[in-house]
């Protein structure tokens, strides 16, 4: 997934930019270049923001199925954990909190066994998901222009 994210990035951002730089006329290439920064920076913050709401969700969708299916974690336990508010947890804050509950060692470890589940899985199918959303940028990419090194002309008087 991390070498997708890569090429996404590597084609959307370096080469559209450089190739904007490489367009813009001499005198504006100050301007060109804070603009470039500028963007490169903000595609950063909501990236981030995108991904951490994409894995929190999945995680939350894991979770909640995962113990609605599960007969070893009954009713009776689920109303005792919050489950209206799941966030990414450890094992061994999970465990404390479980054993705050009339769960049996039994489901204490399957409470644990779910939540490492759930979040290896959420991470997967994120980092799969941003990955074939990275891979997208080959498609603006793909159009840019064939230069040939010494072919775009001296812009200098």
């Amino acid at each position: 997934g991390l070498v997708l994210f890569g090429i996404g990035q590597g084609s959307l951002v370096t080469l559209l930019f450089n190739v904007l730089v490489t367009a813009s006329p001499k005198e504006l290439a100050g301007d060109v270049g804070s603009l470039r920064g500028t963007t490169n920076n903000l595609a950063a913050a909501v990236g981030t923001a995108v991904a951490g709401a994409l894995l929190v969700g999945l995680l939350s969708s894991i979770v909640l199925v995962s113990v609605a299916e599960n007969p070893k974690l009954p009713p009776e336990i689920q109303a005792q954990v919050d489950l209206d508010n799941i966030n990414f947890i450890s094992n061994d804050r999970l465990q404390s909190v479980m054993e705050r509950t009339t769960a049996s060692p039994e489901q204490v470890a399957e409470a644990v066994r779910v939540n490492t589940d759930a979040r290896l899985r959420a991470l997967k199918i994120g980092l799969i998901i941003m990955a074939l959303v990275a891979m997208l940028a080959i498609i603006p990419a793909s159009r840019l222009p064939n230069y040939i090194p010494g072919e775009i002309p001296d812009p200098s008087p």
